[in-house]
Formats: structure tokens, C-alpha cells, sequence
């Protein structure tokens, strides 16, 4: 049984105030559970919906939508002074598959898929224009293999498109695919800018994020900052540009592992990020012991220690660059919520209590 939560522990919102937000993730199922939400209020000023505002959950049928469980996340935030995180809008997983897909699975035309992520894109965040601090509005765009021996130097060749595997193929790309006039320089990679444009169009307040995972790694370490010049530079030349960025941020979602996670790695990765101009966030944040394939151990006393260090490291890097560092998202309240239960990944145990890392990261701030 879950133990209740110590709320004399420091308030890791405050301790770091002067650095950055912390932010953690919530559901609407979490509402049953009074004690939890009291300790996101003393501990968390940022809200990102786990699952609740990602497209499948919004739309159930084409054009029917259900907002009630995203109305109470943001209607709640908006209450409390919590700063809401939208995520997210244009992704290849968790999405209806009418929006760029026929019912054979074949691509719906460039037309089609336009006019269905315009449509989209302005129903959800019209709805919440004003109360959304920042949108994840494209989720994993790139493809994982690649490195510096592999590197083309064009950020449209590492784009999701047609793979084997059928969770990872890049639906929206090959819809815009499907009718591109290469004559007239357009490809599947246009999707990217309409994404921003919709969302800065009917979300003009938000700032606009791009977000990925392994981003630390050589080759989206390379093309991420690529793809967001290039946005940005498309932006600069519309005749709607109003004097901002379009990718206004990057997210680092930073699901680490003891057995990857390097910090020289991370640093270049900030390095290359800030030098857009971009916005950095610590979106999803986890570290984990072990694999989903091996058996979940209690951590030995080695690896309490080592998550101690990683965790302290880590944090003590993103003090360093806070001056680009908008917010750290920790993804999941205790280890026995986090979808990585298996690796001990946060801050607090299955028990909800505090380990050496929190009050390690804790002493940091103070």
C-alpha cells in the first residue's frame, strides 16, 4: 500500500525557482487520489497530461471530440498557478489514423492531409488559447538509427516515413508525400513547418516545442538543430512572421539509463540546442537500472548510489545552462507510476517516499 506522502519534505518547485520550473505528469484518475494531488501542488509548478491530451484521446470519431478530461487538467492548472505543458499535437503514435490514413492504410493526399491537421490543430488549441504555456506540437519526428559516419547534412532524410515496423512509420510524412509537387520543391517534410503554423496561427501566445528522446545522440543531436533553423528560417520569410520563432523550444525528454547516459553527450546536446535560439526544456525525465526485458529488482546499494550521482550530476548540469533551461519534467510522480517501473527511475519509491537522490538534488538548490 501506497504510504503517504511527506509534504514537511522541501518543495522541489521552490527550491529551484531560481533556476527553472519543475513539472511532473498527471491523469485524471489521479483526482481519486486527494494526497496525491496536494503533493503535486507542494512539489510541481508545471502540469504535462501523461496521456489525457494526446489526439487519440481527443478525437473519437473524425470531428467529434471529447474534452472533458483535458478541460479538468488545464481548468485545474489554471486554479492553482500551475503552468500547463500541452502534449501532444502531431505524432505517429497515439493518433487517429484518419487523420492522414484511409481506411486500407494507404495515405490520404497532401490536400487531405492538410486540411485534416488544420482542422485539428484549430479545434484543440482554439479551445485552450491563452491557458497553454507551451504546446509539444510535433512528438519524435526523427528516426533512431543514423550516427556521424551516417549523417547526410539534410534534416528531411532522418524523418519518419515507410518501416517494418508498423508503431514507428511516419503517417503524416507520407501523406504529404502523396501529391507533392517536387517540381515545386514540396516533399513529405512539409508537415513539419504546417504543424508550427497551425499552432502559432490558433495558439498565437503559446511557445511552440519540438520534443524527442535519444536527442543527446550524434545524429538528432545534429539534425534536430537543423530542422529547427530551417523551420525557423521559413518563418522569417512568410508574409504572417511576427517577429518570433516559430520552434520556439526544444524538449530533451532525457529517458536515461545507467548503462548510456553520458554527460558529455548531454552537454553537446544543450550546446547545439541553445545555439538556435530555442528554448530548452527537461521534458520527460527518468533514469533507470536494468532493461524491460530483464526482471524488476529492488536497486542494491551500488545503484541507490549511482542514481544519487546520476540525478545530482544531471541536475547540476541543467543549473549550469538554467539561463536556456525553461523547466525540468520529471515523467511520473514515484516509481511505482512511472511506465519504466521496472528500472527504479525517479525520486520517490513505490512507497511514495523520498530516496537519497531527491534530497541529494534538494541540497543542490539550497
Amino acid at each position: 500500500m501506497r504510504k503517504t506522502w511527506d509534504l514537511t519534505l522541501p518543495s522541489l518547485h521552490k527550491t529551484f525557482e531560481k533556476y527553472f520550473m519543475m513539472g511532473n505528469i498527471i491523469s485524471p484518475h489521479d483526482w481519486n487520489h486527494p494526497e496525491l494531488i496536494e503533493m503535486y501542488k507542494h512539489h510541481y509548478n508545471a502540469v504535462t497530461a501523461e496521456n489525457a491530451m494526446k489526439p487519440i484521446y481527443v478525437m473519437s470519431a473524425p470531428g467529434v471530440y471529447k474534452f472533458d478530461k483535458v478541460d479538468k487538467i488545464v481548468d485545474w492548472a489554471v486554479e492553482n498557478g500551475i503552468t500547463m505543458i500541452g502534449h501532444t499535437l502531431v505524432w505517429h503514435g497515439q493518433s487517429p489514423s484518419w487523420l492522414n490514413m484511409n481506411e486500407d492504410g494507404s495515405p490520404l493526399t497532401r490536400a487531405e492531409a492538410r486540411t485534416n491537421m488544420e482542422t485539428f490543430i484549430k479545434a484543440y488549441v482554439s479551445r485552450y488559447s491563452g491557458k497553454i504555456h507551451s504546446w509539444d506540437v510535433i512528438n519524435e519526428a526523427l528516426i533512431d538509427s543514423g550516427g556521424d559516419t551516417e549523417y547526410s547534412g539534410d534534416w528531411r532524410d532522418y524523418l519518419r516515413r515507410e518501416t517494418d515496423n508498423p508503431r514507428a512509420v511516419g503517417h503524416w510524412y507520407l501523406a504529404y508525400a502523396n501529391g507533392a509537387d517536387a517540381s515545386k520543391g514540396e516533399s513529405g517534410s512539409d508537415y513539419v513547418f504546417d504543424a508550427y503554423y497551425f499552432t502559432r496561427k490558433y495558439d498565437p501566445k503559446a511557445i511552440l516545442y519540438y520534443n524527442d528522446y535519444n536527442e543527446e545522440f550524434d545524429h538528432k543531436c545534429k539534425v534536430i538543430p537543423q530542422m529547427v533553423n530551417a523551420v525557423n528560417e521559413l518563418w522569417r520569410n512568410h508574409p504572417e512572421y511576427d517577429n518570433r520563432l516559430l520552434i520556439e523550444g526544444i524538449g530533451m525528454q532525457s529517458h536515461h539509463n545507467h548503462r548510456f547516459t553520458n554527460l558529455e553527450r548531454i552537454r553537446a546536446a544543450i550546446e547545439a540546442f541553445k545555439a538556435t535560439g530555442a528554448k530548452i526544456s527537461i521534458t520527460e525525465m527518468d533514469f533507470t537500472f536494468g532493461s524491460s526485458e530483464e526482471p524488476a529488482t529492488p536497486l542494491t546499494p551500488e545503484q541507490s548510489k549511482r542514481l544519487t550521482e546520476m540525478y545530482v550530476e544531471l541536475f547540476k548540469l541543467y543549473m549550469e545552462y538554467s539561463d536556456h533551461i525553461e523547466r525540468v519534467t520529471l515523467w511520473g510522480v514515484n516509481d511505482q507510476h512511472s511506465w519504466r517501473d521496472w528500472g527504479s527511475p525517479l525520486l520517490f519509491d513505490v512507497d511514495s517516499q523520498a530516496k537519497d537522490a531527491f534530497h541529494a538534488v534538494v541540497a543542490l538548490g539550497n
